[in-house]
């Protein structure tokens, strides 16, 4: 098997194979550099297809999968390998890592599935290189070349989602925690923490809320057998209020999470 440098990827598109509609200058060392297109789906949002207009950019929301389509058009030979990996441009701005292939005897456009793991909006204009493909030749032409879906003609591929299982579904599972366990699995320890102390905090202040409900309750009552006078009642009042703030002092300031 033998990896094609440049020159014979270009020698390869100029027999129209490979990439019938490649653009030369994406072409370096032994790899070709593949390029937005006007197309990409949304998985996290169902698949939902965004057919992008003459200047319109990809929007990739942070945590969301995508699959971009290709600008190029492949028709790899059946003695040909394609392997895709990532640019570290996009990866260092917050794409997941692309690792991917096309069989011998695939036509079509490329779907590259990514996912943007940053806390930012990511725009990717069209023609944007998103991936590097480099081309193996094979011993000899595949015996069972690909006879898929080609290029998205028909639209992205069929997402497996019989595999994919809510909480509920799996409530019985002896691994699976608590949805609220589970979630907080997926959160960095720090994150964890803070919320954790959060909710100790508001637990804290939920009871001295509670108690300085009572104690007013029982002012107002108190007020209406005419036990106390209109002062003792506001004093009771700023009491309470004291209470709520050194509890909340308390909570915020010295308890460790």
């Amino acid at each position: 098997m033998t990896t094609l440098n440049d020159a014979d990827i270009a020698n390869e598109i100029s027999r129209r194979r490979l990439i019938l509609n490649a653009d030369t200058k994406s072409l370096s060392g032994a790899c070709y550099e593949l390029r937005m297109g006007n197309v990409y789906y949304d998985l996290t949002e169902g698949g939902r297809r965004f057919a992008l207009v003459a200047d319109e950019t990809a929007l990739l929301k942070p945590g969301h999968r995508v699959v971009l389509i290709t600008a190029e058009e492949f028709d790899v030979p059946i003695d040909v390998l394609v392997r895709i990996v990532s640019k570290g441009s996009l990866f260092s701005i917050g794409l997941s890592p692309v690792a991917t292939y096309a069989d011998p005897g695939f036509k079509g456009n490329l779907g590259i599935v990514t996912e943007n793991i940053s806390d930012k909006y990511i725009e990717l204009p069209q023609g944007e290189p998103i991936a590097k493909a480099d081309f193996t030749r094979l011993s000899g032409p595949a015996a069972k070349p690909y006879h898929g879906q080609h290029g998205f003609q028909a639209g992205i591929w069929p997402i497996k989602t019989q595999l994919q299982k809510s909480h509920a579904e799996l409530s019985h599972d002896p691994r699976v925690q608590s949805e609220r366990s589970e979630a907080l699995a997926l959160l960095p320890a720090a994150t964890r923490t803070i919320i954790k102390k959060i909710e100790r905090s508001q637990a804290w202040i939920n009871g001295a809320l509670a108690l300085a409900m009572i104690v007013n309750a029982g002012a107002l009552f108190a007020m209406g057998r005419g036990w106390i006078d209109a002062f003792h009642a506001i004093l009771t009042n700023l009491v309470s209020s004291a209470i709520v703030g050194l509890l909340t002092f308390f909570v915020t300031y010295f308890r460790k999470p």
